[in-house]
């Protein structure tokens, strides 16, 4: 399988689902869009003066200052840094928690909501695919933003969208899975890799999406605070991961097993695709405790340590794709993958299991001097080995594709791996520093893993 980007065709699906999926929404389970008004949200007053900051207008500081979490910063980088610009410093500094709560508001409503009729969005039951790559990360931000200020309405928007979210797979409303020909309990897009449509669900989907709701109910329970709603979110995300095993290969010469990709079965899923789902199931063993998902997380690390390529200095990289007997070292994923490749070895790290510190710290070196290593720009290669494909910032914008800029805020999630190497926090300071207009509207771009990292800064007191 070639490394393609995917391409979501909610505009392909078979109109027969729609009546049925629309009458499960007859009364809205949780968010809703009807009546929501951002007028002028503290979300939209960043976004106006990140963009006036951008086109050169002028930006009264008072102004910039109210919309951060710690105005002194501010202060404190235009003194530190003389050299780099008021639109540096209020990009590098953390957004308010109004900014975020806003922010938030309004994008899973967006996303979640059953009721928004915005044309740009696919129907509910296919939107798998986005749900993965923006509810999967929004969910946790709000977690992130609630365990740092104990605000209940950042818990309120996650139940809520949660609660919209479950209310959507694919078994509510007896969709099937074209993959397996058969219903199956998780969240389906139409998919094409420049062949036919497909429409199913995968391990990537199933493990992303049930993350939000799995870390909620395991953190609230480890604060004394999980009550009965939250828990029967968390259950009913159970079944989801056992509806795989069609696909499970076990490599018992390896200790390891992976994942046939389900849209294409001859092939091996990606190393980030199978390591999404093993981060699922480790919440999913913290939540039930039932020792066959840790055991299969264990199998599922395992195939991600045979691919590692240690560098001298200890830096870890792996590939894209690895086949099932090791005879090959394919050249380095790109670090958008690696962000995900990351999600099993932090939700093992966060329950201190399997993984080595050895190998966390692998992975903190190679953001820090591999990815992170220019000061002026980032190189989109996890090997030193391999060819540089640099992203550098010193160019105009427009010098660089759509497609690389919008992966450019996704290095945030480099401070997921910071009490391990805390260069990458002052890499990460001087590039939004001096290279702002590559964090799009402040780090609120990024297929939502940037906000995610972000929101974990409130939280930890980063103040990036």
């Amino acid at each position: 399988m070639k490394p393609t980007r995917r391409q979501v065709l909610g505009s392909l699906c078979t109109s027969v689902f729609a009546p049925t999926v629309l009458s499960g929404f007859t009364t809205p389970p949780g968010l809703a869009f009807a009546g929501f008004d951002q007028g002028n949200s503290r979300y939209q007053q960043y976004l106006n003066v990140w963009s006036r900051y951008l086109s050169g207008a002028s930006v009264d500081e008072a102004e910039a200052m109210r919309l951060l979490e710690h105005p002194e910063s501010f202060r404190e980088r235009r003194e530190a840094f003389p050299d780099a610009s008021a639109f540096g410093v209020f990009t590098s500094c953390t957004p308010h928690r109004d900014v975020f709560h806003d922010c938030l508001d309004f994008s899973l409503r967006w996303l979640t909501a059953p009721d928004n009729p915005d044309p740009a969005l696919p129907p509910l039951y296919n939107r798998g695919q986005l749900y993965s790559w923006q509810w999967s990360f929004w969910g946790r931000a709000a977690l992130e933003l609630y365990e740092a200020t104990g605000e209940k309405r950042f818990l309120k928007l996650l139940v809520g969208a949660a609660q919209n979210v479950m209310a959507a797979r694919d078994d509510r409303h007896g969709i099937v899975d074209e993959n397996q020909k058969r219903v199956v309990k998780s969240w389906g897009s139409v998919i094409s890799f420049g062949g036919p449509p497909m429409r199913g669900t995968d391990v990537t989907a199933t493990g992303l999406i049930a993350l939000p709701i799995l870390q909620l109910a395991n953190r609230l329970a480890a604060r004394g605070e999980l009550d009965e709603e939250v828990a029967d979110l968390a259950q009913q995300v159970v079944p989801s991961f056992d509806e795989y095993e069609m696909f499970y290969v076990d490599l018992p010469a390896f200790d390891a097993g992976c994942y046939r990709y389900a849209f294409i079965p001859q092939a091996i899923d990606p190393i980030n695709h199978i390591n999404a789902f093993g981060a699922g199931l480790v919440e999913l063993h913290a939540f039930t405790e039932d020792p066959r998902h840790l055991e299969r997380a264990r199998k599922l690390f395992n195939f991600y340590r045979n691919a590692m390529v240690v560098d001298r200095d200890g830096a870890i990289s792996t590939p894209y794709e690895q086949d099932p007997e090791f005879k090959k070292r394919p050249k380095s994923e790109w670090f958008w993958k690696m962000t995900v490749s990351a999600e099993l070895p932090l939700a093992l790290a966060r329950y201190g299991q399997i993984v080595k510190e050895e190998e966390m710290i692998g992975i903190a070196r190679t953001y820090a001097d591999v990815v992170m290593a220019d000061p002026t720009g980032i190189n989109a290669m996890t090997r030193r080995s391999d060819k540089a494909r640099m992203i550098d910032f010193k160019q105009p914008l427009d010098n660089e594709t759509a497609e690389y800029r919008s992966y450019v805020p996704m290095i945030a999630a480099s401070l997921f791996f910071v009490d391990r190497e805390h260069r990458i926090g002052q890499k990460l300071l001087r590039y939004m520093l001096y290279y702002p207009q590559w964090f799009t509207n402040g780090l609120f771009s990024g297929g939502g893993i940037a906000m995610l990292a972000r929101a974990c800064s409130l939280r930890r007191g980063f103040r990036l």
